[in-house]
């Protein structure tokens, strides 16, 4: 995207301050771009609480020395040019998010289990750890003064975004190796030592199939992948530097060979949206329509790429699911690839002809239409073979995606079903807050004998639906509260990609975790990345004195 002087539109109020907090939000956001995804203190065993304890830290010294800064800008101010206190005004989601965290804080007052809900977590009689994933009122607390700290002082800085390509890219990698058995980092090894030390054989070969990189669960694998892949994606339509667009090209190859090798539904559900949505985010002008075909040759190429490399190592691999076993082994593929190299070719010979008459609005529309028809299609199958015709006859894999039960979605179909007679149990006041941020454990409790009689699961703590867990651990307002949060960022950063196209790059991130999100799971993995990505969105929208594109 050119350096062109942009419109400018109404903004809301800035105001001056030194570029310290930027600047120290920027160090915390390379921290947790580049570090934080690899840190481990004792291989997978505690990885969920590694990260936890490390984002906790990171973003407690963040947010204070944000806090020191500004009060010496405001003292520097005051001296000089007799300022007074100010504050920005409250946006939409600003207000979308106080509501979502006062909800949450109601939740874990009134919660059966406050002490549960103030930290996340569930004990038994004894003082251990059963339950709950630390995403409690405390962890609340910090993503909420993360992204007050973020939507008041953050700067953009290209290096930032570079480095996440770069040590996601490496995340990747490690996911793609681990998935064909290779273990450089001596982290499987070394896990299931630690597992024959205390558990011996039980469950030991689902650590080795379900878990890789140094994220750990193939679920947080996939969740972190969507996020990845469209900022890889959406970096290369509109980065004009050329070191952007061959460091994100770099990065669509690993993002979405490290999705397939996740092998979660999550991810391809993802997947199969943000494409979408990409595409639309594209159309908006020839020049990032026609890099959106060439990202997709990209992207559907590398695809082949691991099926080159599957080759190599003599297709010994954890196995994939049918849709990802298609994606990569499937010679339709090709089909696929050479129709997104003939589209970028022929908009690349004919570009003086084509883009003076380019309908932007047409095709945008068209798209929307398109993508519209094509997710209620997918609904209404759902809604025919489950509720209307259960007895058709479906082959086994298309049975398992588009007959709803108990069994659907490795069980979450049992989880969803009993959690929502569950919520339908709950008394008015628990309806409207929840059992307490974190507390699913305790609402699936009841369930635990049969879920070992069916699944040989004993527990669990959430119900693998991010919205079903708001709703019945933060109640209806809570919910409400979120999809607010959500649907406010979206829209502002929508009706301000105009004046400020980057918005894209965190938007779809946003977009594709939160639909994901449907068949998946919040902690503090990849959840504490989502809301930096959401806050930075709402960063952006509230700049909006943008007097050139900063691509």
């Amino acid at each position: 995207m050119s350096n062109t002087r942009q419109k400018q539109p109404k903004s809301e109020p800035q105001y001056r301050h030194s570029t310290m907090p930027g600047f120290l939000i920027s160090i915390y956001l390379m921290l947790m771009f580049g570090f934080f995804p690899f840190f481990l203190t004792n291989q997978y065993a505690n990885a969920r609480t590694d990260k936890y304890i490390l984002y906790m830290v990171l973003s407690s010294v963040m947010i204070l020395a944000v806090v020191i800064a500004s009060l010496m800008d405001y003292f520097e101010e005051k001296r000089i040019h007799k300022a007074t206190l100010r504050f920005m005004p409250l946006s939409p989601a600003d207000i979308s998010f106080l509501c979502f965290y006062g909800f949450a804080a109601i939740s874990t007052m009134v919660s059966d289990y406050s002490k549960s809900a103030f930290l996340g977590l569930i004990q038994n009689e004894y003082g251990l750890n059963v339950g709950g994933r630390n995403n409690g009122l405390l962890l609340l607390t910090v993503y909420l003064l993360v992204y007050l700290a973020i939507t008041r002082r953050y700067v953009f800085k290209e290096y930032v975004l570079a480095i996440y390509l770069v040590f996601s890219s490496v995340v990747a990698l490690l996911a793609i190796v681990n998935y064909f058995f290779l273990d450089f980092l001596g982290i499987y090894s070394g896990y299931l030592d630690i597992w024959d030390l205390f558990k011996g054989e039980q469950g030991k070969p689902n650590v080795i199939l379900d878990f890789g990189s140094t994220l750990g669960n193939k679920n947080l694998i996939s969740s972190f992948m969507c996020l990845f892949l469209p900022v890889a994606v959406m970096c290369f339509v509109l980065f004009e530097k050329r070191y952007m667009r061959i460091l994100s090209g770099i990065a669509i190859c690993f993002a979405y060979c490290g999705l397939l090798c996740a092998d979660s539904t999550s991810g391809i559900l993802g997947l199969c949206v943000i494409l979408a949505v990409m595409m639309i985010f594209s159309a908006r002008s020839y020049t990032t329509l026609k890099r959106y075909f060439l990202a997709m040759l990209i992207l559907f190429g590398s695809g082949k790429l691991l099926r080159l490399f599957s080759f190599f190592m003599g297709d010994r691999s954890k196995g994939f699911e049918f849709i990802q076993n298609f994606l990569i082994y499937s010679r339709k593929i090709y089909l696929v690839i050479a129709l997104f190299a003939i589209l970028f070719l022929l908009m690349q010979v004919f570009e003086k002809k084509l883009m003076p008459r380019y309908p932007k609005k047409a095709i945008i529309i068209a798209l929307i239409t398109l993508t519209a028809c094509a997710i209620l299609g997918a609904i209404g199958a759902v809604i025919y073979y489950s509720f209307i015709n259960p007895e058709a006859e479906l082959s086994d894999n298309l049975n398992r995606l588009l007959r709803f039960n108990e069994r659907w979605g490795t069980h979450r179909g049992y989880y969803w079903i009993h959690s929502m007679e569950q919520y339908r149990d709950m008394s008015f006041v628990h309806k409207l807050f929840g059992t307490g941020p974190d507390t699913a454990y305790k609402v699936m409790e009841p369930f635990f004998p049969e879920m070992t009689t069916l699944f040989g699961e004993t527990s669990t703590d959430c119900v693998h639906n991010e919205f079903l867990n708001y709703l019945i651990t933060q109640g209806a307002l809570g919910l409400l509260s979120y999809l607010a949060l959500l649907g406010t960022v979206t829209v502002r950063a929508i009706r301000r990609v105009k004046e400020n196209p980057l918005l894209l790059i965190f938007l779809s991130a946003v977009i594709c975790y939160a639909v994901q999100s449907v068949v998946n799971l919040y902690q503090p993995i990849t959840t504490p990345l989502f809301f930096i990505f959401l806050s930075i969105t709402e960063a952006l929208n509230r700049q909006t004195k943008i007097k050139t594109s900063p691509l």
